[in-house]
């Protein structure tokens, strides 16, 4: 797709879309192509001499539109959430499962949305009085939770029949235009996987192999969105076993605090417009969460992303390409993250809250790039994927150690190399990148020193001008992805910069800024940019300039 960054559009881009009414708005106190030029710096050499604008901020175009317009909504008008909820010892000793169970019924679901969660694992649940001595189902009707099976006795939440009878369930009893899958418990990377269950042996967990052979037998449904509200998930390998079944991962590759996710306002936000787009939807899960863990005492740092499924497989061929070319650089240092676990992360191995990241041999991927080699074409392609990868990034204010999506590299570990090859193989992974990962096991290496990375990273935002094709950029760029081959090419784009969405339809440029809740159109033919009015159902021509501006070039 050929991305035309035309200088109004890129102005557009630049506001904080607050707008006035033309009685507030005055020619000789804002000149528009004065200031404009001035502002924006812009070169307007190649562009066409048009009139200024009108003294009416907004009036109805008189346009015939041709083609399909794009919207933050979709026609969806149910949704079916389904919560795999493992209570484990986060509900026996701290009752967080019952918090969050709250938090979902505190939204307000139930006549749009279906909330079902099935509850199992723990051998003692706090509130609502839900059963600890056998497993059950549970949607959330006129504000409580509803009991609608009582007769599974007590199940395993490790096993792939268990996963897949509730996803059956749900989808036989609870039909909808939608679905979103949300994993609830421990989890312990692409390896271990997820689940720790009270009633089963410590060794015993739900690999990702075994999440994606539940979810193939229900491939007459899709996801919108599969989220796991545990632990160092966030990873290439558990977004490649989700990615047949699901547009849109949402994941934390750093250990979680005992705060888990924040449910209430994306849940409201959805049962009010239960057709937003997903990824929009998924922005507000990261905030929440991420603003949840800034302002609760019990909060704790954070990293938990949306990750574009359609990509997953380009970023794991051109990860394999960079890792194979780079062998030598990653086998003298252990790349493993260092911290330790705090909150809601427990080791898999004791009942202590002792584990370190490195124990599960989490991987930064970008901060492996930029440490490794960034420079290399292999290193090109692979920040492109990457970054069209990560939808929607969050983390924390205080120091950011991770940035989204990890690796698993087994440095020196047999054990952990035995029980990864039998994850990956079963999930059909390359047999001949499983056979390369062996070679790590030899290497009983010191752990790399990622300081100077940390204190130069300030974000994906300013990988967008090379690797985004940021709007505000000027022009394509030469490594950036192309969403063309994506099957979801039409659906909305983040731009980290400038902290707006955007979208083609028929490779027409649409923009939406969430604050404002506004969706603008850029008719490069007629030179001239359309806001949706909601009130009207209709396009109206943009007439007046913002009078707050932000810009960043």
């Amino acid at each position: 797709m050929k991305k035309k960054w035309i200088a109004p559009v890129a102005a557009i881009m630049a506001t904080l879309m607050i707008f006035t009414s033309c009685d507030d708005w005055d020619e000789e106190d804002y000149d528009t192509d004065a200031e404009m030029s001035e502002e924006y710096d812009y070169d307007d050499s190649e562009q066409e001499e048009t009139t200024a604008p009108a003294s009416s901020a907004l009036f109805d175009a008189e346009k015939d539109w041709e083609h399909e317009f794009a919207s933050e909504n979709t026609n969806a008008g149910t949704a079916t959430v389904m919560v795999y909820m493992n209570g484990s010892d986060l509900e026996s000793e701290a009752g967080q499962g019952s918090i969050d169970i709250k938090e979902m019924i505190d939204s307000g679901v139930g006549e749009n949305v279906n909330v079902v969660i099935q509850t199992m694992g723990t051998k003692q649940w706090q509130d609502y009085g839900i059963a600890s001595d056998r497993s059950q189902t549970y949607v959330i009707r006129d504000g409580d939770l509803e009991l609608v099976r009582d007769d599974l006795g007590q199940l395993d939440c490790t096993r792939a029949e268990t996963l897949s009878d509730f996803i059956g369930f749900c989808k036989t009893e609870y039909p909808a235009d939608r679905y979103l899958f949300v994993f609830w418990d421990h989890g312990g990377g692409p390896v271990l996987g997820f689940g720790l269950d009270e009633w089963q042996s410590d060794e015993e967990s739900l690999t990702i192999s075994e999440i994606a052979q539940a979810f193939s037998k229900h491939q007459d449904i899709h996801f919108d969105i599969i989220g796991m509200d545990c632990c160092i998930m966030g990873n290439l390998e558990t977004c490649y076993a989700l990615s047949p079944f699901c547009r849109y991962a949402l994941l934390s590759e750093d250990f979680e605090s005992e705060l888990g996710w924040a449910y209430t306002r994306w849940l409201k936000r959805l049962e009010e417009t239960p057709g937003i787009a997903a990824p929009i939807l998924g922005k507000t899960i990261v905030d929440d969460t991420i603003k949840e863990n800034e302002e609760n005492m019990y909060g704790d740092s954070a990293c938990i992303s949306l990750f574009n499924e359609a990509v997953v497989a380009d970023l794991f061929r051109a990860w394999k390409a960079y890792a194979y070319k780079n062998e030598a650089a990653m086998l003298k240092k252990n790349f493993s993250r260092v911290h330790k676990a705090r909150g809601r992360a427990r080791s898999w191995w004791d009942n202590e809250s002792n584990a370190k990241i490195s124990d599960y041999y989490i991987s930064d991927m970008l901060a492996i790039i930029e440490s490794v080699d960034s420079s290399s074409d292999e290193a090109k392609k692979l920040l492109s994927a990457l970054k069209a990868s990560i939808s929607y990034y969050g983390h924390t204010k205080d120091k950011n150690e991770l940035t989204g999506l990890a690796v698993s590299l087994p440095y020196g570990d047999s054990d952990f190399y035995d029980r990864l090859k039998s994850v990956y193989s079963a999930l059909g992974l390359d047999n001949d990148y499983i056979g390369w990962l062996k070679k790590f096991v030899s290497e009983n290496v010191s752990f790399y020193d990622y300081d100077s990375f940390e204190n130069d990273w300030s974000g994906w935002g300013a990988y967008e001008s090379d690797y985004g094709c940021n709007i505000s950029g000027g022009a394509s760029c030469e490594y950036g992805y192309d969403y063309e081959n994506s099957d979801y090419e039409d659906d909305w784009i983040y731009d980290a910069e400038e902290d707006i969405w955007y979208q083609y339809v028929d490779d027409e440029l649409y923009l939406y800024d969430e604050e404002s809740d506004s969706i603008f159109y850029y008719d490069e033919e007629e030179d001239e940019i359309y806001r949706y009015d909601e009130s009207t159902d209709d396009w109206e021509l943009v007439a007046c300039l913002p009078v707050s501006v932000k810009y960043s070039a």
